[in-house]
C-alpha cells in the first residue's frame, strides 16, 4: 500500500481525531456562542416559511430522540439535522465564512447527534468546532474558484465538515475518519442555477449536505472505504470542482497549533446573498436621492458576477423571492429606495406586499444598474467589496467604495444589533421570554449543561 502518512488527506484526518477542548481558545468559544444563537434564531424564524413546511412534509421524520425546531415530536438525528439545517439556510440570513455557510450545517448536526447519542455539551461543542474548522480550512483552498465554476461552495464543503463532526461524535479512529472524509467526496454537488432561474431547492442544500456528511461517517464506521486522494487526486475535490491543483502547501492549516478560523465568521445583516451586502451599504449613501438617479455603475468581482450578476438570467426581471435575493440590481434598488433588505422587507416581497413588477419604482431603478466585471478588484480582494458610481440627472456623479459589511469582523454587530436580529426572527414563534431563556443558556454553555435543556427551548410552549 502506498504510504500516505504525509498527504494533505491524512493531515485532515489527524486534525479531526486530535482536536480537543483545549484547542478552543476564548475567541473561538465566544464565536461559538454567537453562532449558535444566530443559527437557532434563523431556524426558528424560517421554520414557518412555505418551503420549510414542504421539506418537513417530504422528510416525514422517523421517531427518535432529536429535536426538530418548532415541532412537537422528536425524530431520528439525521432527520432532525436535515430539517433544522434546511431551516437554518432557509432565507439567506445565515452566517458565512468566505463565500460559504458553515453554521447552518454544523450547529444542527451537532445538537441533533448529541441528543441521539447522549453526548455531553463539551464534547458536542468540540465536535461542532472541528466540523466548522474542517469545512472552512478545506474550503478556503478552493475559493473563489469553486463559485466561479458555478458550484455552491456550501454544498461542496459542507459534507466534509459534517463528516468530520460526525466522526468526532461517533469516536471514530484515524483510519475510519479518513474514510468518512473520503466518502464525503462522493456526495459533493450543488450547481448554482437556482440563482439564475429560481427554485427553493437551494434552501435544502444545507439539509442535503448534513445528511450526506452523517451518512459518510456511518458508512466509514460500517467499513466502507473511499479514495485515498480525495482532495488532491486527478479526479479529487480541487481538480474536479475548482479546476486547480492544491498540494502540500495546504497541510499547515491542519497541523497542531494552526489558529482557529471561526472567530473570523460573518453574520448577515440582510436576507440575501452576502456578495450584495457592500453594494447595499453603498446605496445607503444615496437614500433620498433615488428619483434623481440616471445610472448606477457597479464594478464587481468575478465571484460576485458569478452569483448575483450577469450570469443570472433574471437579475433585471426577478419573478420570485429566490431571484430577488440573487439579483444585485434588485438589492441595490431596494436599498437606495429605503425599502430595506432584511427579514421584513423580503417577507413583504414573498407575500406580495412589496411590488417589484414592471412599472414599480423598484423595477424602474434596478434597470438603471449597469454591471461591469473588474479584473482590478479580482486582483486586490479575496473578500467582498463594492465599487459604485452613481450618476444623477443634473450631470453630477458620486463614487462609493465599501469593504465588507455590517456583521463582518471588519464591521461587527454591536450586541444590540445582533439581539434585534434574534428578536425579529423568534418573537412571533416562541415569544421573547422563552427566546431570552434560550440565549441565556447558550451564553452560559457550561460543560455540565444538558443538551436537551437547550434544545427544548426550540419548540414553542417550553416550560
Amino acid at each position: 500500500m502506498t504510504d500516505d502518512s504525509q498527504s494533505l488527506e491524512r493531515a485532515v484526518a489527524r486534525f479531526v481525531v486530535n482536536y480537543g477542548p483545549d484547542d478552543i481558545d476564548d475567541a473561538t468559544r465566544a464565536a461559538v456562542k454567537g453562532l449558535i444563537k444566530d443559527q437557532f434564531a434563523i431556524q426558528i424564524g424560517a421554520s414557518v416559511l412555505p418551503w420549510s413546511r414542504q421539506t418537513l412534509d417530504f422528510r416525514n421524520p422517523r421517531p427518535g430522540k432529536a429535536t426538530i425546531v418548532n415541532h412537537p415530536e422528536k425524530a431520528a438525528a439525521v432527520d432532525a439535522a436535515y430539517l433544522n439545517a434546511s431551516y437554518g439556510h432557509g432565507f439567506e440570513y445565515d452566517d458565512f465564512f468566505g463565500n460559504a455557510h458553515p453554521g447552518c450545517a454544523v450547529v444542527p448536526a451537532a445538537f441533533a447527534l448529541a441528543e441521539e447519542l447522549g453526548t455531553d455539551l463539551e464534547t458536542t461543542i468540540t465536535a461542532l468546532v472541528v466540523g466548522y474548522e474542517t469545512y472552512v480550512r478545506i474550503g478556503r483552498w478552493g475559493s473563489p474558484a469553486v463559485l466561479n465554476q458555478g458550484w455552491q461552495p456550501h454544498a461542496i464543503w459542507g459534507g466534509f465538515g459534517i463528516a468530520a463532526l460526525a466522526a468526532k461524535m461517533y469516536g471514530l479512529d484515524e483510519e475510519q475518519t479518513f474514510h468518512a472524509l473520503a466518502i464525503a467526496l462522493s456526495h459533493a454537488s450543488g450547481p448554482t442555477e437556482y440563482a439564475s432561474s429560481g427554485g427553493s431547492i437551494k434552501r435544502v442544500h444545507a439539509g442535503i449536505c448534513v445528511r450526506n456528511g452523517i451518512e459518510s461517517a456511518e458508512l466509514a464506521r460500517a467499513g466502507i472505504t473511499g479514495p485515498r486522494n480525495f482532495l488532491t487526486g486527478n479526479r479529487g475535490l480541487y481538480r474536479m470542482f475548482c479546476d486547480k491543483e492544491v498540494g502540500p502547501e495546504a497541510i499547515a492549516d491542519f497541523e497542531p497549533g494552526a489558529p482557529n478560523l471561526m472567530p473570523g465568521l460573518s453574520y448577515k445583516a440582510y436576507c440575501c446573498c452576502a456578495c450584495t451586502f457592500s453594494y447595499i451599504e453603498a446605496m445607503h449613501h444615496v437614500q433620498g436621492r433615488a428619483a434623481e438617479i440616471e445610472r448606477i455603475d457597479a464594478r464587481v468581482q468575478t465571484m460576485v458576477n458569478s452569483i448575483v450578476g450577469t450570469r443570472n438570467a433574471n437579475i433585471y426581471t426577478p419573478r420570485n423571492i429566490e431571484e430577488v435575493q440573487y439579483s444585485l440590481p434588485a438589492q441595490m434598488a431596494l436599498s437606495a429606495l429605503g425599502k430595506g433588505n432584511g427579514f421584513q422587507a423580503h417577507h413583504a416581497i414573498l407575500e406580495g406586499r412589496l411590488d417589484l413588477g414592471p412599472g414599480s419604482e423598484v423595477r424602474d431603478l434596478l434597470e438603471k444598474v449597469k454591471i461591469e466585471v473588474s479584473p482590478d478588484l479580482d486582483a486586490k480582494y479575496k473578500h467582498f467589496v463594492a465599487d459604485v458610481t452613481v450618476h444623477y440627472a443634473d450631470g453630477t456623479s458620486e463614487s462609493y467604495f465599501e469593504e465588507q459589511s455590517k456583521g463582518s469582523p471588519m464591521k461587527p454587530f454591536t450586541p444590540e444589533e445582533h439581539m434585534k436580529k434574534l428578536d425579529d426572527l423568534t418573537e412571533t414563534v416562541i415569544g421573547k421570554a422563552q427566546a431570552d431563556r434560550l440565549w441565556g443558556m447558550v451564553e452560559e454553555l457550561r460543560p455540565d449543561q444538558a443538551v436537551s435543556g437547550i434544545t427544548a427551548l426550540l419548540v414553542p410552549g417550553a416550560g
